[in-house]
């Protein structure tokens, strides 16, 4: 599991980056303000609803990067949309504040803890967009008859052994069964493996090679909605949550789209983001006020409930010696 912890960090650092700012070769107006992002990392209404001038990069192959990140944003980038997991390898000079107070005050509870524990070199730089709940999902659960199937408990049932894929984050396995009172029982929890493969946790599940994933609701949600034999649940402990975010690198000209999240936040876009997986960072009673016809079942049902809601949880920044900790914790297990 070393491997696994050290890898992910020499991706981050070598291979993002590198790849960030490689344009297609398109002929693009100098007028035109740039957004770059990872394809499937965001609601697609974030595009639908992206207005003129901005144009959308994708940013491509970044796995088969190999180069270290040097001249850092050296193209034009005058927004960038990135998971929470790449925040700390991001480096905050390269960052400006953003001037968004009316958004800032939209942030519900939740999404203000989340800046509030990027640290102060961050929290005046990120803008949270929307969070997407990590969810248990199973196939076929009707027939594995579990005591605890609404809990993260049911993580570590016998009838799991060796057939879960897990994220290939031992912090979000930690939190997870900190959680729970379970942080004794790591080395079962590894033992409950199938694989630590959230990139294709879905393909494992859907051949049959798995019997469940843990995985965010958003990465899932057309396959669960799409196959009968899929299942999925927000454990009634809360979840972490798995949080999309915006910057401003530091040499771009642009001012922040304020009306433009106020718009995607409202109610003709927050229910498409809702039925996509993502829950807009607002406050919950004006998102179930405007979205009352979301489907009556599971998981939309718990992503709504504020006492589910207010269980959830968001992973700080770690600073090394708090990541050293944490590497030496999951690698002792």
């Amino acid at each position: 599991m070393k491997n696994n912890f050290i890898g992910r960090r020499e991706f981050l650092n070598y291979g993002f980056f590198a790849s960030l700012f490689v344009l297609s070769g398109c002929s693009i107006s100098k007028d035109s303000l740039y957004l770059r992002a990872v394809d499937n990392t965001f609601p697609s209404e974030f595009l639908e609803s992206l207005p003129s001038p901005w144009k959308y990069f994708p940013i491509r192959n970044i796995e088969s990067k190999k180069e270290p990140y040097h001249s850092n944003l050296i193209e034009k980038t005058d927004l960038l949309l990135l998971n929470d997991g790449w925040i700390s390898d991001l480096p905050y000079e390269l960052l400006q504040e953003i001037k968004a107070d009316k958004i800032r005050q939209m942030l519900n509870t939740q999404a203000n803890w989340f800046v509030n524990n990027l640290g102060e070199n961050y929290k005046g730089k990120i803008v949270p967009l929307a969070a997407s709940p990590w969810v248990i999902l199973f196939r076929n659960a009707d027939a594995l008859d579990f005591n605890n199937e609404n809990s993260w408990e049911v993580i570590f049932e016998n009838k799991l052994a060796g057939q879960i894929v897990f994220p290939s984050s031992p912090y979000l396995l930690i939190s997870i069964a900190n959680k729970i009172g379970f942080l004794s029982d790591l080395p079962k929890l590894k033992k409950q493996a199938k694989a630590f493969d959230d990139r294709n946790a879905l393909n494992w599940l859907v051949s049959g090679r798995a019997k469940a994933a843990v995985l965010p609701l958003s990465s899932c949600i057309d396959s669960l909605l799409r196959d009968p034999r899929l299942t999925a649940i927000i454990p009634v402990e809360g979840s972490p949550l798995n949080w999309t975010t915006l910057s401003l690198p530091k040499n771009s000209s642009a001012s922040f789209p304020s009306e433009w999240l106020e718009r995607l936040w409202g109610p003709v876009y927050s229910g498409m983001m809702i039925r996509k997986g993502f829950l807009p960072p607002i406050e919950l009673l004006k998102l179930e006020k405007e979205n009352r016809n979301i489907p009556k079942k599971k998981p939309f049902i718990s992503l709504l409930d504020e006492r589910i809601w207010n269980k959830c949880w968001s992973l700080p920044l770690l600073d090394s010696q708090g990541e050293k900790d944490l590497a030496e914790t999951w690698n002792a297990s």
